[in-house]
């Protein structure tokens, strides 16, 4: 019959449970900061969607208008942030480059994000004229 001993116990070190929480760590770590990543990704996503939209629905709104009457007036134009309904965060200039036969459309579109801008995103077409 064999008894143990307090010498004959088994168990971890504190090495090897010093290693696995460091590794669990790393683990837990890594996943956070692509979760995190992953956040940011959609919202900025989301953002641009968002703003293409904006600058589409400009884009026609500049199509829809009569050519001689009302186009040159919407030169320089800008909706600023608050004034688009549904698009707080968004601000939006029009620029017509207008000729006699043919013009320019572009729109511009900013967005802020924790009280920080975004680079802009800019749509452009041509508009013959009638």
């Amino acid at each position: 019959m064999c008894r143990k001993t307090l010498n004959d116990a088994r168990g971890f070190s504190f090495i090897e449970v010093l290693t696995a929480v460091v590794l669990f760590s790393f683990l837990v770590i890594g996943v956070l900061m692509m979760t995190t990543v992953n956040i940011n990704s959609n919202a900025y996503t989301q953002h641009h969607t968002k703003a293409v939209q904006l600058a589409e629905s400009g884009l026609e709104l500049l199509r829809r208008v009569d050519y001689i009457a009302e186009l040159p007036g919407y030169d320089g134009m800008e909706q600023g942030y608050g004034t688009i309904p549904n698009y707080l965060d968004f601000r939006r200039t029009f620029n017509v480059t207008y000729t006699a036969e043919m013009s320019t459309l572009t729109v511009t579109i900013h967005w802020r994000v924790r009280s920080t801008e975004s680079i802009p995103l800019v749509m452009m077409t041509r508009r013959v004229a009638p």
